[in-house]
């Protein structure tokens, strides 16, 4: 009885040992995947390789892939399309503004065997992404004025950005396919110092209006004087008995007149002023 028992526990471990290793021997491969076969780490093969022009399908390289168990280790990457984007970037620009630019990537793995070999898989590619795009922009769109930055093209820039990026990402494995500028803004500072020069710009227009209508009112009140004077020198002639009036009404309110004052004093004037000569009728 006991030598049966023993004989069942060995036959289970057994089953148990080739089920482990059976399970360790085989890589299910999807097809949006590629995956390096690496031995003692260091990579044998790859399933499933990404080739351009060829469709994933049956004859792809996706399913069961087997490996030695314990021996080698599978390394999955994507093996479609994939994207990063790098945001808010400063670039100094040829007019001396300081812009955030954001910047999107398209990018496929084309190598997987460097690619594992350089970096040892897709978690540092980010990072090696995010360590080129900013030395990039400041090469490419430093000489343009910020003008041209924002424009929707970049001025033909960002195409030029798309090879510099795709000549340096070949170095582990990886073809950019595109890059686009996705928004370029003033940073703080210098959105700060546009909205001092437009002020100041504002208040010069306010000044220099302000001036121009005191000129034009100063040139309108010497042509009105001009003309009163005319006329009163034309009325003078004519009439010069009603112009010693006039004058004389004149040269009263402006003595005698206090408008300032809510009780102006009373000016007793002899009957014989001449200022109440046309009132006595001589």
């Amino acid at each position: 009885m006991t030598r049966s028992i023993q004989a069942n526990r060995a036959l289970w471990f057994i089953a148990a040992l080739a089920l482990l290793l059976g399970l360790s021997s085989v890589v299910i491969v999807d097809e949006g995947e590629q995956v390096v076969i690496e031995r003692m780490g260091k990579p044998v093969r790859v399933v499933n390789m990404f080739r351009p022009g060829r469709s994933s399908g049956p004859s792809s390289g996706a399913g069961v892939a087997l490996k030695l168990p314990f021996i080698e280790s599978a390394v999955r990457l994507s093996r479609g399309l994939q994207g990063y984007s790098a945001a808010l970037q400063k670039v100094r620009t040829s007019d001396a503004q300081t812009l955030l630019v954001d910047a999107d990537v398209t990018y496929r793995i084309i190598d997987p065997v460097r690619l594992v070999t350089k970096l040892g898989g897709a978690e540092r590619l980010d990072e090696q992404l995010a360590g080129l795009i900013p030395a990039l922009l400041e090469n490419r769109l430093g000489p343009l004025p910020a003008a041209a930055v924002v424009l929707p093209t970049s001025s033909g820039a960002a195409p030029l950005l798309r090879a510099d990026l795709d000549q340096k990402a070949r170095e582990f494995g990886v073809q950019v396919i595109d890059l686009r500028i996705g928004r370029a803004v003033p940073d703080e500072a210098t959105l700060q110092l546009a909205m001092d020069l437009m002020q100041a710009r504002h208040q010069r227009m306010v000044q220099d209006i302000t001036e121009q209508q005191y000129a034009n009112a100063r040139q309108i009140r010497a042509r009105v004087a001009a003309e009163k004077a005319e006329i009163l020198q034309a009325s003078a002639g004519q009439d010069p008995e009603f112009y010693d009036f006039f004058r004389a009404m004149r040269s009263y309110a402006y003595v005698f007149e206090v408008p300032a004052e809510k009780n102006p004093p009373t000016i007793v004037i002899p009957p014989d002023s001449s200022y109440l000569r046309h009132f006595n009728g001589r």
